[in-house]
């Protein structure tokens, strides 16, 4: 059975979570874990891979400015880097800003995952404001151990690997090589540089997977992130997605894909010239384009270019019950535009996926949020899918909803960094409203007002 799971992130120095050491010297990260704890509701919603237990789902809440987002976006930084290299300048102010200090230090990121019948620890540190790679390594985790299969340090040129992975010399060799070059150049990583060389080679397949891990298999949505998969869910006759629709209280009954030539297609646009570029066969890289989805204004597009020069246009129409008129995909709610957005991670035909949503709950009533996780986590009884996500709605937060190890708190300290716990170490009864506890403050992670009067006085 192929399994494809996260079990552990771990960050350090990236926006809001600091730098720490121990007394050795070493980096003593934050965590964010899917291991179950002790729990024992809901026990179909952990699997059991080599004697790891690990969740389907984890939510994170916090008060505005406590860092749970921040946690997103380190997971999705520790992507970007894998997937291009340190040269962008977005990620230069990324360290933790709290002491000027941070500047100086490495940032850490590692991810714990399952891939096939296999776990594995991949992890690099960078100088964020250098744009340099550090050090970089992969291990593969068997029970309490780990075994090397290489590791790096750039400036100091110094690596290691397991020459056993490989099945022939020349392949050590190669590998050699690969390292050697990959600490001549500090602006990326060792494993994008493999996944560039399209190496065929069955001995480098491991590093091929771990890349498409990162870049297929690892979806990660923000409050702005738009349209994509989902789209393409809009099939002619899809059922079973007009009954997600309707059970979701959205009021879409049904919808359409009308069919439009490239002169009605121009007419949205004010300046021709923008709808000639969007027609436009190639991207800037001379590539050929296959098919893409754009939101307009109001209107939801889809282009497939043809082979053979033709371009297909359709847009999307949804249907409310009796009305004798259809509606465009932007005159929907905010929150059926959100839901429209995150059907792929219910209806998605890979079931081998992890989804993270910064802010599910935003535009959505807090009975759509929690029906929302309620239908994800029945949708996925049979699948090995994952859902983490960052959200407010404290009625989520029911023990007839959730595991105690599937909440977890970001909790923002006096020096302005984040600190992260789940609910597992407060050893709460089954029967507590915890909803009501963690908003009168027991749990932490909630924001703290000062009186009215006491800041503004009596004028």
């Amino acid at each position: 059975m192929v399994i494809i799971m996260l079990m552990r992130f771990s960050v350090s120095n990236y926006m809001s979570f600091g730098y720490k050491e121990d007394s050795e010297g070493n980096i003593c990260a934050d965590e964010f874990y899917l291991y179950a704890g002790s729990s024992q509701q809901f026990k179909d919603r952990v699997i059991n891979f080599q004697n790891r237990n690990v969740l389907k789902f984890s939510s994170i809440y916090g008060a505005n400015a406590a860092g749970k987002s921040n946690l997103i976006h380190a997971v999705s930084c520790g992507k970007h880097i894998i997937l291009g290299t340190m040269e962008q300048d977005f990620l230069r102010d990324k360290y933790c800003r709290s002491r000027e200090v941070n500047k100086e230090l490495p940032t850490l990121f590692e991810y714990e995952f399952t891939i096939g019948e296999k776990c594995y620890a991949y992890g690099f540190t960078v100088n964020l404001w250098e744009q340099k790679v550090l050090s970089e390594w992969l291990y593969e985790l068997q029970g309490s151990k780990e075994f090397t299969i290489f590791e790096r340090i750039v400036e100091q040129n110094k690596y290691y690997f397991d020459e056993e992975i490989f099945s022939d010399n020349d392949n050590i060799q190669e590998f050699h090589y690969y390292l050697k070059d990959a600490n001549r150049v500090s602006s990326s990583l060792l494993l994008y540089e493999l996944n560039r060389r399209n190496l065929e080679n069955d001995d480098f397949e491991i590093f091929h997977q771990i890349f498409n891990w990162f870049d297929k298999k690892l979806v990660i949505i923000f409050p702005k992130t738009k349209i994509g998969a989902s789209y393409f869910r809009f099939e002619d006759n899809n059922e079973s997605l007009v009954e997600i629709l309707k059970y979701l209280d959205t009021g879409i009954t049904n919808y359409q894909m009308q069919k439009i030539n490239e002169t009605a297609f121009k007419e949205y646009f004010s300046d021709e010239t923008l709808a000639e570029r969007f027609l436009k066969r190639h991207n800037n890289e001379g590539e050929r384009k296959i098919r893409g989805v754009l939101h307009y204004k109001d209107a939801l597009f889809e282009l497939d270019y043809g082979e053979k020069g033709e371009t297909n246009i359709s847009k999307l129409l949804f249907k409310h019950g009796n009305d004798e008129t259809s509606y465009e995909y932007g005159e929907e709610s905010d929150g059926t535009q959100r839901i429209v957005e995150l059907l792929d991670i219910i209806l998605n035909d890979d079931k081998e996926k992890v989804f993270i949503i910064d802010e599910l709950d935003r535009s959505l009533h807090p009975k759509m949020t929690i029906k929302f996780v309620e239908t994800f986590l029945n949708f996925s009884k049979n699948t090995n899918t994952q859902l983490i996500i960052t959200t407010h709605e404290s009625n989520l937060m029911d023990l007839d909803i959730l595991r105690r190890d599937e909440i977890w708190f970001a909790e923002r300290e006096k020096d302005n960094t984040t600190t992260l716990y789940t609910l597992e170490k407060f050893k709460v009864r089954y029967d507590k409203v915890v909803s009501k506890d963690y908003l009168s403050g027991r749990y932490g992670a909630v924001p703290i007002f000062k009186d009215f009067d006491y800041v503004w006085g009596d004028n």
